[in-house]
């Protein structure tokens, strides 16, 4: 929060300059923005780390209330910001990482190590479950006209309704590992259920990411004037097929014997070379970027080593992933928004804990995984910014703004509900004496 408060103070003083400055106004703003941005970093780094390890709360959202106060959308205009249109290569850079990240995790050799049993059908029945339940009833909602006119030349098109709806479904499937990672800064944790849930949380991922991709190619925008207009089933090749011939393109340009500054610019031109690519086919760069991660950690010499190297830089990116992501945002009706978001806070919580109960019914398995999975990531977000650049209209502005209340909730509540299983299983063994690097 201390963030918010440097920012709301920088920012409208930026904008004055900015306008009264002349030709030094660009130059002052750019500058600001460094600084900002800077002391975000140190914020986070020196302060909310400390703050989130007592506590026990996830950071992120400090930097999506920046990016609302950088936005287009505020009365004052920061005219680095006021077309994000000029930012592309970075948003796209930073959503791509994300994609990228997730396909280095299927890595043959070590998807080849013991996977806890049963983690498939909880993630696939959370899944069906936490998604139906909130995709299904937004698209209901959304059709009868609740919230804003549907169909006709004013109305809200069927194309727009499903990918608003779609987005909170798979948004309700995606997890998060962050949780787990905070708790063992702080307590001792033993046993297998870390492990279990660290996995669930990534295969979950990776579903939201293919069923996202794929409404993407279902429901592909259409332009009359093009020659060719393929059938979803052919998008769906021609994504899958984008990202792993990139992948065997650029695999032989990454060597073992690399720096890892010479693989962090190679992948920056990589990522965004793809996700650019994907743009511009008006496809998803989180599956593109996905299936081209699956493709070189499993054929490049220095597979491992890129992704030791995506990993180290993931907070850097994700904290660009989230400034863009409030300054993306648009304004929505109030009372709407906070209808939208409290049922879609509501079903997520309601179809997790049905999905993850059925998954345990009469098996050996807990029923109660759902509190694991309550944190959304890195993943929910990247979506989120995703559609927003392909699609316009208020269903999307809508599900934008449920699906950014929805991150800052869950991670409040998620490292808490989580350290409750620890107990209840016994896997918590007190708090650390010493301070762990993670």
């Amino acid at each position: 929060m201390a963030l918010a408060a440097v920012a709301s103070f920088v920012l409208p003083n930026v904008a004055f300059a900015a306008g009264g400055g002349g030709g030094d106004g660009s130059t002052l703003v750019v500058v600001a923005l460094i600084a900002v941005v800077a002391v975000a970093y140190l914020l986070t780094h020196f302060v909310v780390e400390r703050l989130q390890k007592i506590f026990l709360v996830l950071a992120g959202v400090e930097y999506i209330l920046l990016g609302v106060l950088l936005g287009p959308q505020m009365p004052y205009r920061i005219p680095a910001f006021s077309n994000l249109q000029d930012l592309m290569p970075i948003i796209a850079l930073a959503v791509g990482w994300v994609g990228l990240l997730r396909g280095m995790e299927l890595s043959l050799r070590r998807m080849r190590g013991s996977v806890p049993t049963g983690n498939s059908r909880v993630v696939v029945v959370q899944a069906l479950v936490a998604g139906g339940l909130t995709a299904l009833p937004a698209w209901w909602t959304f059709t009868q006209g609740w919230f804003f006119s549907f169909g006709g030349e004013a109305g809200v098109g069927n194309q727009e309704v499903w990918m608003a709806a779609g987005l909170l479904g798979c948004a309700a499937v995606a997890g998060s590992s962050e949780p787990v990672e905070l708790l063992r800064k702080r307590y001792r944790l033993e046993g297998e259920l870390g492990e279990r849930i660290r996995r669930m949380a990534a295969s979950s991922d990776l579903l939201a990411i293919a069923v996202f991709g794929l409404l993407f190619c279902v429901f592909h925008e259409t332009h009359e004037n093009a020659l060719v207009q393929p059938s979803p089933t052919e998008w769906a090749v021609i994504t899958i097929l984008l990202g792993a011939l990139l992948g065997v393109l650029f695999t032989p340009f990454l060597g073992e014997h690399d720096t890892e500054n010479g693989r962090f610019l190679a992948m920056v031109g990589i990522i965004v070379l793809a996700s650019g690519a994907a743009y511009f086919l008006d496809l998803s760069p989180l599956l593109v970027n996905l299936c081209l991660g699956a493709v070189l950690v499993n054929t490049a010499r220095a597979g491992t080593d890129i992704r030791k190297t995506l990993e180290r830089t993931r907070r850097p990116m994700a904290l660009v992933l989230l400034v863009f992501a409030g300054a993306l945002a648009n304004p929505v009706d109030p009372l709407d928004a906070t209808i939208v978001t409290v049922a879609y806070i509501a079903l997520r919580l309601l179809g997790k804990a049905i999905g993850t109960g059925l998954a345990g019914w009469r098996s050996p398995q807990r029923g109660d995984y759902f509190r694991g999975l309550l944190a959304h990531g890195e993943v929910t977000v990247a979506m989120a910014v995703s559609l927003r650049l392909v699609y316009e209209g208020p269903a999307v502005d809508l599900a934008y703004a449920a699906i950014l209340i929805s991150v800052f909730f869950n991670d409040l509540i998620a490292p808490r509900v989580l350290r409750g299983l620890f107990v209840d299983t016994g896997d918590l063994r007190g708090e650390r004496t010493e301070e762990v690097s993670l």
